[in-house]
């Protein structure tokens, strides 16, 4: 796995095994891992350097202007260049340190004795620091995924703090100093917001392709991934390979994307095969044989055995740049909450209209979904949160709300609830009352981080990108070990900013969320490629994955470790469990009804098998002879 790491003001933090200096002296850089040579650049003027760390696509020319802007003050500069990576700079006695806005290229950093050290992985920092698991706020990431406020400017590890997006990390010897750097824009119309996502996700493609000595695609059947693989036979000067996954219960999506394939002379239409062996939940025990385990839990785990396959057939092709269209649906999705925003704003006819074209998607009354829109709209943020805290505190909890509770909110109470030890979820129920006080107070620092929102559509389009942006790290940390560097252009800065210049309820005109996107490819792709409204269901799938490996399942919540650190309610999973699997007459033996773990089940099995790995000491380590030994810090809490 690779990763970087640095000191500020520290004389005593050892060298983390098996690294490389990029710079050294009293602040040194270092590098661990695998670095391919053109993810590893760096600028100097005289004194002052810079280290542009990952899949940036500047030109060496852009890089030069970088520096001397950053020299002058400007951070936001650094972030407009396309592709995805870390920015490291050494301005005289200062450090600084950029990840990105949707939350791929994360910075942490903790105190180490006389100074402070910072990473771009949070375990090799919990190893060098002795940190402990931070049991409150992984109950509250299990319990409360949709809510990552409760989580910001922390990690997995006490002590160990994490950079929010927008923010620059300034150190100048043992002080540590979080800047602003992204202020909160205002709002694009929408053909200024189509030229800038046009532009943004051409430059994304464009040089990745030319950089790539092959480039492969995802070609789901989707739009988004229709859309890049286009785009990258466009601006080829060699094959393409479109990969589909050819999932039998999709069969629309793989027709679909064979079509696409014709477009385009220079794309070459790769399927692979989805058999039994790579449905979800299958060889679990794939997590625990592919060390190091990744930095952090995510549902993505679940799929292992598919990203496995899935990255074993790029190989195989000779593909070493793979681009996928992960992340298109949160960037140039609409979330249903706009509506609570179109009654914000006043603007009771444009409401209405909406909230008939969603009724007759959802199923329900127009007038029900557009009174729900205003209800939420008269609540701001914070009585939400104590809403959700009350929830959560109830002595009885059922399944999570329905109705339009379920389809327009602020937050709402998650499936994973209902696995939840009683004592864990009165602890987030009281981090959610702490956070609604400081949601409250509403200064002119809040109103410019572009974290904090003041809308719930816009706030639920955020928390979308993040939550895409957390599952694909881990994809891309498993993907590291292939030699296949996976991409995703559409986690992209430009492309996030571009995406979301719009508010939310502009994005939902005609054609829905891919208006914008359509709009933006224009004449770059062919109508006819853009013409599917649908996408394939893949619930078939995960229900075929959980009653398949169920054994495996029962056994991997005999006795979990979420459970040891007081999250999980181990009673109340294996009950889930067998009612989702247990033979019904006549119905052989995968019979039961699985509709109450198609939520957030992935997510608890994510987290258990990310406990598993860390506690077997698996996990990314600074050293193999410097502080905690290895599992330490769960065994810590357990």
């Amino acid at each position: 796995m690779r990763w970087f790491a640095g000191t500020s003001g520290s004389h005593s933090a050892p060298r983390p095994d098996h690294s490389t200096v990029v710079w050294d002296g009293p602040d040194p850089l270092w590098l661990v891992g695998d670095w391919p040579q053109d993810e590893v650049r760096t600028v100097a003027r005289g004194r002052d350097k810079m280290a542009v760390l990952g899949d940036c696509r500047a030109t060496d020319a852009e890089l030069e202007v970088g520096l001397a802007v950053a020299r002058g003050g400007g951070l936001r500069h650094l972030t407009c260049w396309p592709g995805s990576y870390h920015v490291v700079l050494r301005l005289g006695r200062r450090t600084l340190v950029l990840g990105d806005l949707a939350g791929l290229r994360q910075v942490y950093h903790a105190p180490f004795e006389d100074g402070v050290v910072y990473a771009s992985l949070a375990l090799p920092l919990a190893d060098l620091t002795s940190a402990r698991l931070d049991r409150d706020l992984l109950a509250a990431r299990v319990l409360c995924p949709d809510v990552p406020e409760l989580t910001a400017g922390r990690s997995l590890f006490a002590g160990v703090q994490c950079v929010g997006p927008g923010h620059t990390l300034e150190l100048t010897g043992s002080k540590v100093r979080l800047r602003l750097h992204e202020q909160g824009a205002a709002p694009l119309d929408f053909p200024a917001a189509a030229a800038a996502l046009r532009e943004a996700l051409t430059a994304s493609v464009d040089r990745r392709v030319g950089a790539a000595a092959k480039t492969g695609t995802d070609l789901s059947g989707g739009r988004d991934s229709t859309v890049l693989s286009l785009l990258a036979a466009r601006a080829a000067q060699h094959e393409v390979v479109a990969v589909t996954w050819a999932d039998p219960s999709a069969r629309d999506d793989v027709e679909y994307a064979s079509q696409v394939a014709t477009k385009s002379a220079r794309l070459r239409h790769l399927l692979v095969p989805a058999d039994a062996d790579c449905l979800p939940y299958t060889r679990l025990i794939d997590a625990f044989d592919a060390p190091p385990v990744p930095d952090d839990p995510a549902s993505s785990l679940v799929t292992i055995a598919r990203t496995l396959r899935h990255l074993e057939a790029a190989r195989e092709a000779g593909i070493d740049v793979h681009l996928t269209g992960y992340g298109g649906d949160a960037v140039l999705g609409t979330p249903l909450a706009y509506l609570a925003d179109l009654a914000m704003d006043r603007h009771p006819v444009a409401a209405m209209r909406h909230a008939r074209a969603w009724a007759r998607v959802a199923g329900v009354r127009p007038g029900d979904l557009a009174a729900a829109a205003r209800r939420v709209g008269r609540t701001g943020f914070d009585r939400a949160l104590v809403g959700l805290a009350e929830v959560l505190e109830a002595d009885e909890l059922g399944m999570s709300a329905g109705g339009m509770d379920a389809l327009v909110n602020w937050v709402a109470p998650g499936p994973t609830l209902v696995w939840a030890d009683p004592d864990a979820r009165r602890g987030v129920a009281a981090a959610l009352r702490a956070h609604a006080e400081q949601a409250a107070a509403d200064t002119a620092e809040r109103r410019a981080d572009p974290s904090v929102h003041r809308r719930p559509g816009d706030r639920a389009s955020w928390v979308s990108v993040r939550r895409a942006a957390d599952r694909h790290r881990v994809m891309q940390q498993i993907a590291d070990g292939s030699g296949v560097r996976m991409r995703a252009p559409y986690l992209d800065n430009a492309v996030v900013r571009a995406g979301l210049a719009l508010p939310a309820w502009a994005r939902g005109r005609g054609d829905g969320p891919r208006t914008l996107l359509h709009t933006a490819v224009e004449g770059l792709v062919p109508r006819s490629a853009l013409s599917r409204t649908g996408k394939g269901d893949y619930t078939r799938s995960e229900i075929r994955g959980l009653r398949r490996n169920a054994a495996d399942l029962r056994d991997l919540f005999a006795s979990p470790l979420l459970a040891e650190v007081g999250i999980l309610d181990t009673t109340a999973v294996r009950a889930a469990l067998d009612r989702a699997t247990r033979p019904v007459l006549g119905k052989g033996a995968g019979g039961g009804d699985p509709s109450e773990l198609l939520g957030g089940f992935a997510d608890v099995v994510g987290a258990e098998l990310w406990l598993r790995g860390v506690a077997a000491g698996r996990a990314t380590r600074w050293g193999t002879g410097t502080a905690a030994t290895a599992g330490s810090v769960i065994a810590a809490v357990a």
